[in-house]
Order: C-alpha cells, then sequence, then structure tokens
C-alpha cells in the first residue's frame, strides 16, 4: 500500500496527557479525503521518584497506542512546550556546514542552559542568511523512547516536531510580515516568542500557574523591556484553543488577539479545543 494511502495517526504529548486521533481515507464525490475515524486523550500518571518529565508519557502513549491501529499507519508526533528547549542563534558567516552549524547552536544552548545540553536532540529551522535561526532542542533519551514506541507497533514516523512550530505552520497567514508577540498557551505553560516583521526575534517558555490571566500583561512588560527596541510591539495573538470561548486574559496596555486554529472541513464534525493542535492543517 503506498504511504499516501496509509491510515494517519496524529500524536499529541504533554505531561499529564497524550492525544491521539486516527485519520482514514474514504471516497467520496469530490474524490478521496480524510475523515477523524477515532480518536481519545489518555492521562498520565503523576511522575514518580526521579522520572524525567516524559517518562509518564511515554507509558501512556505505549499503553493506549495499540488500541488505535487498523491497519498500515503513519504516525505524525507534537510535542509539548513543557518538553522543548528554545534558543535563537545569531548569523554567522564563519559556519562552512552542517556540522559547524550543530556545534554553534550546541554553544548557544549550553550559554544558556548549562551542560545540561550536551544530552539534547538539536534542530534548526531554515533561515535566510544574515538573519538569527530559530533552534529547538529536546532530550536525546526522550526521542529514543518515542521512536522505540513506534517501531515496536510497526508504525512509520514521519514527523516529530514542536508545539510552538505546528501552531505557528498552522496560523502562518494570520502571522506572516507582522511584528507581534505569538503566544501559546498549554496547562501550566506559556511560550512567548516575539516577531519582528514575520522573522524571529525571541523566543521563550516558562511555568505558569492557574492565574496566568491576570498576569500575562505583566509577563509581556517584562518581556518587552528586555526586547530589542526596534522590535516592540503592543500587538499579541494568543494560540490557546483548549480553552475555547473562555475570555481573553487581562490586557492593560496589549492588544489580544484569540488564534483560531484552521481546521480542514472534513475534520470539523470531530473538533473539540482539547484536539485542536491534532487536527489542525
Amino acid at each position: 500500500m503506498l504511504l499516501l494511502w496509509r491510515d494517519e495517526l496524529r500524536v499529541v504529548l504533554a505531561p499529564e496527557q497524550v492525544v491521539l486521533v486516527r485519520l482514514v481515507w474514504t471516497l467520496t464525490r469530490r474524490g478521496p479525503t480524510r475523515r477523524v475515524a477515532a480518536k481519545i486523550v489518555a492521562d498520565c500518571a503523576p511522575a514518580v521518584g526521579g522520572e524525567a518529565s516524559w517518562e509518564a508519557a511515554i507509558k501512556t502513549l505505549e499503553a493506549e497506542l495499540p488500541r488505535m491501529l487498523a491497519r498500515k499507519t503513519v504516525a505524525k508526533v507534537t510535542l509539548s512546550n513543557h518538553f522543548m528547549r528554545y534558543t535563537l542563534m545569531p548569523w554567522s558567516e564563519t559556519l562552512s556546514d552542517a556540522t559547524e552549524e550543530e556545534a554553534y547552536a550546541r554553544h548557544c544552548f549550553r550559554q544558556t542552559y548549562g551542560t545540561a545540553a550536551e544530552q539534547w536532540e538539536l534542530r534548526l529551522s531554515p533561515e535566510r542568511a544574515g538573519l538569527p535561526q530559530l533552534a529547538s532542542a529536546v532530550d536525546a533519551h526522550f526521542l529514543v523512547a518515542l521512536r522505540g514506541v513506534f517501531e515496536r507497533n510497526g508504525v512509520a514516523l514521519a514527523s516529530i516536531q514542536p508545539r510552538l512550530m505546528a501552531a505557528y505552520n498552522n496560523c502562518r497567514t494570520t502571522l506572516q510580515k507582522r511584528s507581534a508577540w505569538f503566544v501559546l498557551y498549554e496547562p501550566g505553560c506559556l511560550c512567548l516568542a516575539l516577531l519582528h516583521h514575520g522573522r524571529w526575534a525571541s523566543v521563550r517558555t516558562m511555568r505558569i500557574g492557574s492565574d496566568w490571566h491576570n498576569t500575562l500583561s505583566q509577563v509581556l512588560d517584562r518581556e518587552a523591556y528586555l526586547a530589542a527596541p526596534g522590535a516592540v510591539t503592543q500587538s499579541v495573538f494568543l494560540w490557546a484553543p483548549e480553552l475555547g470561548k473562555a475570555a481573553l486574559p487581562e490586557s492593560g496596555r496589549w492588544k489580544i488577539h484569540n488564534l483560531h486554529p484552521l481546521v480542514r472541513a472534513a475534520f470539523i464534525p470531530a473538533y473539540e479545543g482539547r484536539f485542536a493542535m491534532a487536527l489542525s492543517g
């Protein structure tokens, strides 16, 4: 069977839950299209002892994956920003190949996060010459464990991407060429990215409490103070589809806009906020 016609499993991993959505191909009057065949949200058991934050998610995925498989399947995985680290790698014209780029990126991560960065697997987002590159990092042991789950279940793993990039790609048309704050909410975590004319100017993740609605304005004030003066903007685009139609946070001087995920028409009957990340695109 061609890879194109395999079932597609979309998986979203977070410390407290795992989301799985299975898409299948069906024939309609307009030709082949995908529809949602099954979807589940599985809560993860609390971490115990010295477990890493990702271990509970791996155990939950291992337990739930077999019952979501019916035929040959290809998987796409999105990782919570809880698991990710980001940095902007300044442009350097002295780098001659991918090996030197990775070494430079690891140096940038070490400067921010210390020696823990030696155990991380890195990815660089392509960017035009002369501009800084967004680099992401995740625990290499986590990725080994994740790939092992799919391999043991005979599932082809097509992609692994951070929540930041998955959300940005989904609403790229809204954010392209803008100068704005792109804020991603998920329980316990905020990711704040500053865009300057559509280019990454800063990226930061932070832990949050249940009162984040009331403190977001102060957080943005602080981040704006630390940002380069030319990149400052009062526009904020908030990605928080899990919250549904909940009221926007108190904004102060900030102009906050709610970003709505782009969802294919065939997926809309199955859409719920908690499945937004899996059904986007």
